[in-house]
């Protein structure tokens, strides 16, 4: 039977039959089933017509079902009762918060998330399993199947929709060890002379973008190292290499420690708002709308400016 054939049969001319087969009264059936008897009837030669057998010996004063008409009635009544707990498993499945979260999120950010939000969040929610991808690209959500991401800067795709958690701020830091050796800088045009740690991706982007209360400005810093990975620039600067701009809520542990120390503290670089993006669709899945219920009251968790 090939899948054609198989869409002709429907639930409902099963459901029937089994009635019938109950009762072994079309009449009584058709009235259980709120349903005129010839409906109840034209169903069942429906069903007839279909399998091409003889299900029911029908007379005007008995119904009695055929040897193929006992094992279709066999069939039809499980294949009903699957339907059944397939939609009871479907509804359950829709009423509980469980299930797997695909998350996306840049490595820096999914650093913090691992520490501070998901832990508490598969607490609350056991049966919820994450799966959660650290990446600095911003996969389409629509063809990776991921149910949200966390994205750092302004979100352009207008079939995502956007929910600013916070902001991220980068501050100047290097390790005792290197201001010891070269100094520390007292205002921004030091930097030009100083060993700048750059998170980049071409080399060419040799420029610092930096604010402070009165005022913006651009300068032009050098280096020997820069990588697209903000715990090995971290690293590089936590081992005295040189300057780094370093989002603060990455830091905090090296700052309380003092193996970092922040440098012009009256200059930082713009903040970057803070976005959990998922795709638009009138219903959530309960998973999803678990987490985005969690991030909003957790939302000081994202304040990470000056």
């Amino acid at each position: 039977m090939n899948v054609r054939e198989l869409e002709t049969i429907s639930l409902r001319t099963l459901s029937v039959f089994v009635h019938v087969c109950r009762t072994l009264n079309l009449s009584l059936a058709a009235d259980q089933l709120e349903l005129p008897k010839s409906t109840v009837s034209k169903e069942v030669s429906r069903l007839e017509s279909h399998l091409k057998a003889k299900l029911l010996d029908r007379t005007t004063r008995r119904v009695a079902l055929t040897e193929v008409g006992a094992i279709a009635y066999d069939r039809a009544l499980h294949l009903i009762e699957d339907f059944k707990t397939m939609q009871n498993d479907v509804l359950v499945m829709d009423q509980q918060v469980q299930g797997l979260l695909r998350i996306s999120a840049p490595p820096a950010l999914g650093e913090f998330l691992s520490k501070r939000v998901l832990p508490t969040f598969l607490k609350r929610w056991p049966k919820i399993t994450v799966s959660l991808n650290l990446t600095y690209d911003f996969e389409d959500l629509f063809s990776q199947g991921i149910d949200l991401a966390f994205r750092v800067g302004d979100i352009h795709d207008e079939r995502l929709i956007s929910r600013k958690l916070g902001s991220s701020t980068r501050i100047l830091v290097a390790s005792p060890e290197y201001l010891t050796t070269q100094g520390k800088p007292q205002q921004p045009s030091d930097l030009i002379s100083h060993n700048c740690l750059r998170f980049q991706f071409n080399p060419g982007d040799t420029e610092w973008a930096l604010t402070s209360k009165q005022s913006t400005m651009t300068l032009p810093v050098n280096g020997n190292f820069f990588c697209a990975n903000i715990s090995a620039l971290k690293n590089a600067a936590v081992n005295g290499l040189g300057i780094a701009q370093l989002p603060i809520n990455n830091i905090m542990e090296e700052l309380g420690k003092g193996s970092l120390v922040n440098i012009l503290p009256d200059w930082h670089v713009p903040p970057m708002d803070i976005h959990a993006v998922y795709r638009q669709g009138l219903n959530k899945p309960k998973k999803l709308a678990a987490l985005l219920d969690f991030l909003k009251e957790e939302k000081n968790l994202f304040n990470w400016s000056i």
